[in-house]
């Protein structure tokens, strides 16, 4: 909640790529309130279904829309402009393809919309970091801040308005 709690408010459609078990997409799920939902996007079903479990024992499983992705989409494709703010925590480094992934990302956030996007220290080094940065920037984001989070590599991007 500190982390993503200063970008998620009541009402919002919030997209969680990569989202496990939920760690962030259940305490999201409560900010967005009855109004809002968090789409979840993951490869692995298993770990979408552990998620459904978690949500339905948590009672906000109607707030939630668990989907399957695969290694070539997001499945992404009925939410253009409808994402108000894009969480990737701990997840782009492992994308088969990361220019696709910004791609369907970006397409389905509304203009002006934020993503927060976090790299692991352990797994990412700062020059590999860089490389992402520079390959969000030139599909269509633009860096607002850099952040600390800890143990990860952290920036809060903005989609940019196309003229």
């Amino acid at each position: 909640e500190q982390i993503v709690g200063p970008y998620v408010r009541e009402g919002m459609t919030v997209l969680d790529v990569g989202p496990g078990m939920g760690f962030f997409s259940l305490p999201m799920a409560r900010m967005v309130g009855e109004r809002g939902r968090v789409i979840c996007v993951d490869i692995q079903e298993k770990m979408l279904e552990s998620l459904r479990k978690r949500a339905r024992r948590a009672g906000l499983l109607g707030r939630i829309e668990a989907r399957l992705a695969s290694q070539f989409s997001l499945s992404l494709d009925d939410m253009s402009g409808t994402i108000d703010f894009t969480l990737a925590f701990a997840v782009v480094h492992e994308m088969p393809d990361q220019a696709l992934m910004f791609e369907e990302v970006r397409r389905a956030m509304k203009p002006s919309a934020l993503m927060l996007l976090c790299e692991p220290v352990g797994h990412v080094t700062q020059l590999d970091f860089n490389e992402t940065l520079a390959l969000a920037h030139s599909h269509g984001f633009e860096t607002v801040e850099m952040l600390k989070v800890k143990r990860n590599h952290s920036v809060l991007m903005r989609k940019k308005n196309q003229a």
